[in-house]
């Protein structure tokens, strides 16, 4: 795969590699020594995910460009590219023309989904949407009082309940959107219209 992308690289587009990586902790440290106009990155590595490469020194690139390339086909991968900011995506499976035309483009300042990830997209969408629905009335009450900071005893308070029974509902939050976290809970209120982001 790496010699391939070298050649479509170096003899398609005419570009310059400045870098040939193997690991995470390589790829992280040629990254912020060349500051590359673009980065593709394998999402597993032999030490790590590539995804972490974009967190950890994204921050530090704000130039560089990113283009995730990935064997594994599952929606949650796509929806955390995104999340992270990743500017193009393509299966390994992908023709060499798709190759090509996600470096282009993203080189160009746009966003490259394949045909697939982009798919694979649109079903995580669809399933964080049908998450969303399975909510009652006041498990959104209580979704919205968490995203607005609240504790449970001032979400009680606000809808006159006990707190054990916010805690119930936010319980019962926690597992049908399968997120344990309340910094996770926050992202989803603001991400799917519940509250403002701040």
């Amino acid at each position: 795969m790496r010699e391939m992308l070298d050649a479509v690289i170096r003899q398609d587009l005419g570009l310059e590699v400045v870098g040939d990586c193997t690991t995470l902790e390589e790829g992280r440290r040629v990254c912020l020594r060349e500051k590359p106009d673009l980065a593709i990155i394998d999402w597993m590595l032999p030490d790590g995910r590539g995804f972490d490469i974009v967190r950890e020194a994204g921050a530090k690139l704000a130039r560089t460009r990113w283009i995730c390339i990935s064997s594994n086909e599952q929606e949650h991968l796509v929806r955390e590219a995104v999340e992270l900011g990743i500017h193009g995506f393509v299966l390994k499976k992908s023709k060499l023309e798709v190759f090509r035309e996600a470096i282009r483009r993203v080189l160009a300042g746009h966003s490259y989904y394949c045909a697939e990830s982009a798919r694979l997209l649109v079903e995580a969408m669809r399933s964080e949407a049908a998450l969303g629905s399975n909510l009652t009335a006041r498990e959104r009450e209580v979704l919205r009082g968490i995203a607005r900071g609240d504790n449970p005893k001032v979400i009680a308070e606000h809808l006159g309940v006990s707190a054990k029974t916010v805690q119930n509902h936010l319980t019962n939050l926690k597992d049908k959107l399968g997120i344990q976290e309340p910094a996770g809970l926050v992202r989803y209120a603001i991400k799917h219209g519940y509250v403002e982001p701040p």
